[in-house]
Order: structure tokens, then C-alpha cells, then sequence
């Protein structure tokens, strides 16, 4: 088994398709990019003063190359970690993929602090660039019907998962891993993927994306369903104990 990184080439929409649920109830299954979804964010202050009663983390997004819109800014009040020394106050941003169809664009923001005296600072604006990156996973064995990308940004302190889908298996279609979150109890959907599977040649691609800042870090590990005629096993690739790691 191996973990390789490639850049991404935009995928295109797919029709809307009807699952059976997990009693037997058609469900309908929306329509996404792949990999559509949310990335998740840890933005932190730490205080550098006394007397500072709140700060609030303000941000708006827009499309590249364009100034950000600060008309449509969204407000949130960070939550102090209490018993750190300096006062830390975090808060957990969470980003969509796509921004009015666009799979890049910029993330702008800044802070404000709010002080017992009724004094309030803002502090200088900041803007990050939000882009995919595809991550692969190649499976020699042909043993694995999914795997799972267990990732963070920077540290391992807001962790996320990414279903990956097998080459092959077009997204969208019946036994796609886009399904998994509507039917991923359903005997039928866990059937159906394992004979899909099994007509794929060996050695099997699965690959994802995920959307993050350029230049973040990105800590990540595979968690691995590995079918066996007595049942399914759940292991993990950690790259023993290490984890893997790679720069947007």
C-alpha cells in the first residue's frame, strides 16, 4: 500500500440519482461536486493586555484578484480557553469548497477587540488563498473497499474526514462514495460497492480532495474497511505512528 499527492483538475457536475435507504425508503441522494463540502479552520488571539473584555474574528469571502467585500461580513465572538496564560481565544471558522462555482478564492478577515474602558481596536486585514489538493491512496492488495482521509490543518486540534473514491467508480453513480452519507448502513449500498470493487484491476487508485489555505501544513492518516468473506476489518495507515504530512 502507498500514499502519493497530486494537484487537482476541477471535476464536472453530475444528474441527481435515486438510493434506496437503509429500510428499503428511496432517499434522494443531492447533487454535488465531488468532494464538495465544508473545511474546517482553527483561528486563534492571544491577549497581549490586560483589560480586553472580548474579541470577535470577522470575515468575508470573495473571488480571487477582486478587493474583499466587507458589506457582507460575518461576525463571531471567539471563546476564551480559560486557565491559559496569556488569555487564549479561538474560534473554528468553517469554509465551503466552492464559492459561487469557483474551487478557488480568498478567505478575508480580521479582529476586534473590545476593551473594559469601551475602547475597540480592529487589527490589520488578512487574506488567504482557499484551494484544493487531491490526495491518493493506491491499494496493491485489491482488499480495501473504502478509505477514509483522516486530516487537520496545522495541528491535530479540529480533525476531518474525507471519503475517497476508487478509479472507476464514477461519482454521483449508485455505489459511489457519495452516497455513503445517506446509505453508508444500507446491506445493499455495502454489497453492491464490494461487487463494483471487485472489477477493478489491481493495483486500486482511491483519491479525494480537500479545500485548505495555501501554504498550510496538512497532518493526515488513512483509515482503511478491508473486506473478508467472515465480515469487514477497520485498520488504520498512520505511516507507523508518524502520520503524513504535506504543504498546500
Amino acid at each position: 500500500m502507498g500514499v502519493t499527492t497530486t494537484k487537482h483538475n476541477r471535476g464536472q457536475e453530475l444528474s441527481p440519482d435515486l438510493d434506496a435507504g437503509e429500510n428499503g425508503v428511496a432517499v434522494e441522494v443531492p447533487v454535488t461536486r465531488p468532494f464538495e463540502g465544508y473545511t474546517y479552520l482553527r483561528k486563534e488571539w492571544i491577549d497581549q493586555e490586560d483589560g480586553i473584555e472580548k474579541v470577535t474574528f470577522n470575515m468575508t469571502l470573495g473571488p480571487v484578484n477582486l478587493p474583499a467585500d466587507w458589506s457582507r461580513t460575518q461576525t463571531f465572538v471567539m471563546m476564551p480557553e480559560w486557565g491559559t496564560s496569556p488569555l487564549r481565544r479561538t474560534w473554528i471558522v468553517r469554509l465551503p469548497t466552492h464559492l459561487e462555482g469557483h474551487d478557488q478564492y480568498l478567505f478575508h478577515y480580521f479582529f476586534q477587540t473590545y476593551h473594559t474602558n469601551g475602547e475597540e481596536r480592529v487589527s490589520s486585514m488578512f487574506a488567504q488563498l482557499i484551494q484544493p489538493r487531491e490526495i491518493e491512496y493506491v491499494d496493491y492488495g485489491g482488499e480495501l473497499v473504502n478509505v477514509r482521509l483522516h486530516w487537520s490543518i496545522g495541528d491535530w486540534s479540529y480533525a476531518q474526514d474525507t471519503e475517497l473514491e476508487a478509479e472507476g467508480i464514477e461519482w454521483g453513480s449508485e455505489f459511489s462514495v457519495s452516497s455513503a452519507p445517506y446509505r453508508a448502513k444500507d446491506r445493499l449500498y455495502q454489497n453492491g460497492r464490494i461487487l463494483v470493487m471487485r472489477r477493478l484491476p489491481v493495483p486500486r487508485r482511491f483519491y479525494g480532495l480537500i479545500w485548505a489555505p495555501k501554504g498550510a501544513e496538512i497532518r493526515f492518516c488513512f483509515q482503511l474497511v478491508r473486506h473478508r468473506p467472515e465480515g469487514q476489518d477497520l485498520l488504520w495507515d498512520n505511516n507507523f505512528g508518524k502520520n503524513y504530512s504535506l504543504t498546500i
